[in-house]
This record gives structure tokens, sequence and C-alpha cells, in this order.
């Protein structure tokens, strides 16, 4: 039934009431949206020339857009002195609700990786205005070259109105155990991608040990103007609605069950 149709048939003091909620429904809004992330499938390795790296990803478990994601880890030796506290920023620049984006950190010096027995890590982040969802990454391929390494290869297209500049691609690899076992970049060539236009892109897991691990990869796309992962613009609409449905069904319950009373009460 149209939900005009069942205002109409309220009762004015029901009408009443679902306009006050509707109104405090558009002036307080949905529940004040709070920011939060979580690093998962971490895992750490030594690659061929001695440099430590700690691959994961970073999901974000909150409800608003986030930018700056920083990884920050705490090496250890196997006494537990601190060894060194680098950090890095996920390959992903700004991160949508429910989402997940991967990171490699490493350790740039060869004698602290040598020392290294555990890590722990830690997050910073900040709120981060949307962007649109116009960028699509299609007619995907991929292959090992002579070197062994994993070659991914494909188009970015941009469904947008406006030009894509530093259209980047970055990819996530994971191994049988769903663990992350690298995470690497590239940009399409050219790198600037025009409305309703499409360019190809190479992207590369520059080890052999690493690409014999891969099981299945997840690629994501990003530029100034736009992104590949889908934004969510119909939460305050969806709140709005609930909202509405809600308060409906308790009015017209209890419309019912006075009218039920009224009945009852008639002498027979």
């Amino acid at each position: 039934m149209n939900v005009l149709v069942v205002l109409l048939d309220l009762p004015k003091s029901a009408m009443t009431f679902v306009v006050f909620v509707l109104l405090v429904s558009v002036v307080i809004g949905p529940v004040v949206a709070a920011p939060n992330a979580v690093i998962q499938n971490e895992g750490s390795y030594v690659d061929i020339a001695g440099y430590y790296h700690m691959v994961g990803e970073v999901k974000n478990t909150g409800d608003v857009w986030l930018q700056f994601v920083r990884i920050s880890a705490t090496l250890k030796d196997q006494t537990g002195a601190i060894v060194d506290m680098p950090f890095t920023y996920t390959t992903l620049n700004r991160l949508p609700p429910d989402i997940a984006t991967g990171f490699d950190l490493v350790e740039l010096d060869t004698t602290k990786s040598a020392q290294v027995r555990s890590y722990s890590l830690s997050l910073e982040f900040q709120q981060a205005e949307p962007l649109s969802n116009h960028l699509v990454v299609t007619n995907i391929t991929s292959s090992t070259d002579f070197l062994g390494w994993l070659q991914v290869l494909g188009e970015v297209q941009n469904t947008g109105d406006s030009i894509s500049e530093y259209t980047e691609v970055i990819g996530t690899f994971y191994g049988t155990d769903g663990k992350v076992v690298d995470v690497t970049f590239t940009f399409t060539d050219p790198t600037t991608v025009q409305p309703g236009g499409q360019q190809p892109f190479k992207l590369i897991v520059l080890s052999a040990e690493r690409s014999s691990l891969v099981n299945t990869w997840i690629l994501q796309a990003e530029s100034r103007q736009y992104t590949s992962v889908p934004e969510l613009p119909w939460q305050p609409a969806l709140f709005l609605a609930a909202t509405i449905l809600l308060s409906l069904f308790l009015l017209r319950r209890r419309h019912r069950t006075r009218i039920e009373a009224k009945q009852g009460a008639l002498p027979t």
C-alpha cells in the first residue's frame, strides 16, 4: 500500500505523531557516524634482498570514509628490545565503510631486518569525504613470465563525466589460507582516463617466491576524482524509511487495539 494512503487512513492524532517523528528524523538525522578500522590477514616474510616485510590489509569497520590510514610497526629482537619503528600507509588513499585494502610495511635496513623476531602493528586514520564510484577494472588476464613473476593485465574504464587523473590500480594478493602474501600497485598508461574511455595497466608481483603463493587477488582502482569501490549513499535514506515504517506499524497497531477495546466494551 502506498505510504501516503496509509497516512491518510490514520486518525488525526496518529498523523500528528508521524509528522513529528519525520521532523525529528530530518533534524537529528542518522546516528552520528564513527570512524573505525582493523588490521586483518597479516603476515611477514624476508625478501631475497634481506628486507623484512609485514603485509596485510586494513578493513574499514566504521560507517564513514577514511583517509591517511597509517600502519605503524614496533619491531623487536629475541630479547624483546625494540629494533625499529617503521610505518607506511594503505595503498588505497580513501577507504569506504566495510571495504579492505592492502599494505606492505618494509624495514629498509637489512641489518635491523635480520634482528627482528616479533612485531606489533597499530593504526591511525582520519575521516574523509567520499569519492564517486566511476572506475571499473575490466578485461583482466594473468600469466607468469620467464622469471616466475605473476603479471596481471587489464584496463580501467572511466564511467564518470570528468577525467580521471593519476589513475592507480592496487592489487592485494592472497594465499590459500586467505592471508595476504603480497601487495603492489601501478598506474594506467597513460595515467589520465577520459570520460567514457579506458586505459590499460600491468600489475607485477616482483618475486617468484611470492608469485608461487598467490591463490587469488583483489584489484582496486583510484584517482584524484574517482574510486572503483561502491559508495553507500542509501544509508541516510534507509534510516529514514525504517523510522517511518516502524512508526506507522506501531500507530496502526495501537489504533486497532483501541477499536477492538471499544468494540469489546459495547453492550451485547
